[in-house]
């Protein structure tokens, strides 16, 4: 998500040791602490990998579940139907007198958004769905994650939550009425593959929902685009295996990718193969997952080698939709050695990329510039690289890291990566911040983040809610110069900004309807991102062709919960009951004043 500004210092020298020890921790840690006490980080209970003999009958597929434990059964089983017209309420009133702020559709009036533009909304399954354990569903590690000491800071599960998978319609439905046009949403590989593996069984009931949530988007006028993966991986690949830590997991994605390829042809145009690959690789690290890690892998090797394993994954779907008769080959230059070519898939596809290249800490100093090469090479380029220049990791990666930290790529994978070049689909869970660095032999990967500036010591913008201020911040004077900055070292040709949102302040603690809907820090976010967003498109020129807002609505959020907000709808988790926002309705009316008809 295009989320912060966030101001970092590199900090001390440490040894060789040291350094292996931490470095994994700068790479891959996302910084999203919350202010909940400290939660436990011991105490997971997961078998060890290979211990589980691979049954595919349904008393295997129990035996999986008790690994989870029970599970929360939902209210109700059936699909929803909403009555038809959805009642979109009046405008709220204005939040500032005209002459201080405008109003959405009076932001940049005379800038429109190209044609054919996606103004979205985001989820992802296990955020949104619920019904963890119904229609033949298999456990996946976020089921299990939220029952382990501390793996969520307020033990929310993912048993019902927003119960999306029996609500999709009334969803759906929702964000039409609001004229929103897209649906970025992820699939459960374990609801097609229940126990995950490419010698076991398809379950038809996920391959039949997903059809219906497809096609029921497209009637309703809203373009479904669809991501493979979006972290919840299967729990019976983990306990197999190892997941993506070990090498074994890439054939095994390669036929769920597609499975899925093949049953949705035609009808999704723009697809996604993992979401923020170097957000997840940093989950598998850490705790409570690395209970759970192939043999010889260990915390600090883990995520270097699921990152690997994730891009050679990421190439292998990507080779297996494409062909040489698909209109989607101009952005990609094909291997000869495509492997599904007859599959003729129509469509885009790229993976989603985070984070951001960075500021000096200070403009002039060489040790900073060095601290934002170093930054950016660890961080976004570590999957831009490979998937757009080089076919390769950025060269600070391997002068710093071992093979038997980092695994190299053979030439042949190389090829296979960069041959796979697709169109750019970035999406950020920080937006920029400045570095500072202490160089001496070594090159320091301990980061502090400082959200200030570093003259006079100002916010560097609106904070959220305090449950995620160490990570997060409104900061849109800065997003223009951040992306000239991506397209200046991975120009594409199309470039979608595939999650941008902000956890209102308090929300979670309010209990009053009328003070939760007027969201005043989440609609400013919106406006003023979407406002540079038409400066970038008209005076830079970048060739934005979407935005999904997160999120459709309340969800989830992963380690927070239910604590932290990022929904454009509040849920009533008592009721399920939706109500739409300030910042929803604020964002219909920007859309609707500058869509091109």
């Amino acid at each position: 998500m295009i989320h912060a500004t966030l101001l970092c210092k590199f900090g001390a020298l440490f040894t060789k040791t040291q350094f292996h020890e931490r470095v994994d921790n700068y790479l891959f840690s996302d910084g999203m602490a919350s202010n909940f006490p400290a939660q436990p980080t011991s105490g997971a209970s997961f078998p060890p990998p290979g211990s589980i003999p691979r049954d595919y009958s349904p008393a295997g597929l129990e035996e999986l579940w008790d690994v989870v434990g029970p599970v929360e059964a939902p209210p109700f089983t059936t699909t929803r139907v909403p009555e038809l017209p959805i009642a979109v309420p009046s405008s709220p009133p204005a939040l500032y007198p005209s002459w201080f702020a405008p109003s959405p559709k009076d932001i940049l009036p005379k800038l429109k958004l190209p044609k054919g533009f996606k103004f979205g909304v985001a989820t992802a399954s296990y955020q949104v769905e619920g019904a963890v354990k119904n229609e033949g569903k298999g456990p996946t590690m976020w089921d299990w994650n939220g029952r382990q000491p501390g793996g969520v800071v307020d033990n929310t599960t993912g048993d019902i939550v927003d119960l999306q998978y029996y609500l999709y319609k009334e969803d759906v439905a929702r964000v039409a009425a609001l004229g929103i046009n897209a649906h970025s949403f992820s699939i459960s590989w374990a609801r097609i593959f229940p126990f995950g593996t490419a010698d076991s069984p398809v379950n038809e009931a996920g391959l039949n929902h997903y059809s219906d949530l497809i096609d029921y988007h497209i009637k309703s006028g809203v373009e479904p685009v669809v991501t493979l993966f979006h972290w919840d991986t299967p729990l019976a690949i983990q306990a197999y295996y190892g997941g993506f830590t070990s090498s074994k997991v890439v054939d095994d994605f390669v036929n769920y990718a597609k499975t899925v390829f093949k049953a949705y042809n035609g009808r999704v145009k723009t697809w996604y193969t993992f979401n923020e690959p170097r957000v997840y690789c940093s989950q598998v690290g850490g705790y409570p997952f690395n209970a759970s890690l192939a043999p010889g892998i260990n915390s600090s090797t883990a995520p270097y080698h699921c990152s690997y394993n994730v891009l050679k994954a990421h190439a292998g779907a990507v080779k297996g939709m494409l062909s040489r008769s698909s209109p989607f080959k101009r952005y990609v230059e094909l291997s000869s050695e495509t492997a599904f070519r007859a599959m003729k898939i129509q469509g885009e596809i790229a993976l989603k990329n985070d984070d951001y290249v960075g500021f000096p800490w200070r403009a002039n100093n060489t040790d900073d510039i060095a601290a934002v090469e170093r930054h950016a090479a660890f961080r976004i380029g570590s999957f831009s690289d490979p998937t757009y220049t080089t076919g390769d990791w950025p060269k600070i990666m391997t002068d710093t890291l071992p093979p038997s930290y980092l695994p190299r790529f053979t030439p042949a994978e190389k090829k296979d990566l960069l041959g796979k070049r697709t169109s750019y689909h970035p999406l950020f869970r920080h937006a920029q911040r400045s570095h500072q660095d202490h160089l001496t032999s070594l090159p320091s990967m301990l980061i502090a983040h400082m959200l200030f500036d570093s003259n006079a010591g100002w916010a560097a913008g609106p904070s959220p809610d305090p449950l995620s201020e160490a990570w997060l911040q409104a900061t849109p004077n800065f997003l223009r110069e951040s992306l000239r900055e991506l397209q200046k070292r991975w120009p594409t040709k199309k470039m979608y900004i595939s999650e941008f949102g902000f956890v209102e302040p308090f929300e979670a603690q309010r209990t009053e309807l009328f003070r939760i809907t007027e969201d005043v820090t989440r609609t400013n976010y919106f406006m003023t991102y979407l406002g540079e967003i038409l400066r970038a498109i008209h005076e830079d020129k970048l060739p934005i062709a979407g935005t999904f807002a997160w999120a459709m609505l309340d969800n989830a959020e992963w380690n927070s919960g239910l604590s932290a907000r990022f929904g454009i709808q509040h849920v009533n988790y008592t009721t399920l009951e939706r109500t739409y926002k300030r910042s929803a309705l604020s964002l219909s009316e920007f859309y609707k004043a500058h869509v091109q008809t």
